[in-house]
């Protein structure tokens, strides 16, 4: 039977394992930090294991360096993920992410952007990209973005893959009411050559304010590749809730 404690230890892996799985797109919208002026870094590192029937080893090393200004917003993301199993690697994952943006006016910004990630076990040896776009901000809870970017994926157990593709995205927050908030994003990334090799992402929060400091976030996000990897599906979804504590 399913108690509470299983159905909460449930409920976060499937939120926080997402990213290990075979999105190809990353969402960055979440990793912004628009109102943020000045140098900051934060850094966390994490372990934890077991053994005797099972023995895991999991660590993680997770950096952020955010340096903004009135006109720029600057910041770096490098986090790096290793899992093991009974001496087998589960889990190997490297993510580098830099971005800049200058604002022109209270509507439109710039910006540039270059990314790396490694996934060998979800068969991705390396992929690179680097690009740019425009950033519309017509009201203060939504963002469209229109860019063009390179990329070049190196995939295991088959052929090398480079393509240009347009970036889209859009994304909102809702107030429902003062206790309830709907977040939503969708990424559109098409291959310029062919429309039909499409990539695409979607991931909506159900933000539930319990009290001042105590809140809940459901999700669901989906996520789409005309061209998935070797042995895995075009569409891929995932849901789950986590809690958040503002002290």
């Amino acid at each position: 039977m399913l108690n509470i404690k299983n159905f909460i230890f449930l409920c976060f892996s499937f939120f926080f394992l997402n990213d290990l799985l075979f999105a190809q797109i990353v969402n960055m919208e979440s990793a912004r930090k628009e109102n943020l002026l000045g140098f900051h870094f934060q850094t966390n590192l994490g372990l934890n294991g077991s053994s005797g029937t099972v023995d895991r080893t999991n660590y993680s090393v997770e950096t952020r360096v955010d340096y903004n200004s009135e006109k720029w917003q600057r910041f770096a993301v490098l986090s790096y993920k290793r899992e093991e199993k009974d001496d087998t690697i589960t889990s190997n994952n490297t993510f580098l992410h830099l971005r800049a943006v200058r604002r022109v006016n209270n509507l439109i910004s710039w910006e540039i952007f270059s990314q790396l990630n490694e996934k060998p076990l979800q068969k991705i040896k390396r992929r690179e990209l680097f690009g740019g776009g425009i950033r519309l901000s017509p009201y203060k809870s939504l963002r469209i973005g229109l860019g063009l970017f390179d990329e070049n994926e190196e995939r295991i157990l088959s052929d090398t893959r480079k393509t240009s593709r347009l970036n889209t995205y859009i994304t909102n927050d809702f107030k429902i009411s003062d206790t309830a908030t709907l977040e939503s994003t969708l990424y559109i990334q098409p291959d310029i050559d062919d429309f039909s090799e499409l990539r695409s992402f979607f991931v909506a929060g159900l933000r539930l304010k319990i009290t001042e400091k105590f809140s809940s976030i459901i999700s669901y996000e989906n996520t789409y590749d005309s061209s998935p990897p070797p042995d895995t599906d075009n569409s891929n979804s995932f849901y789950g809730i986590k809690f958040s504590f503002e002290y």
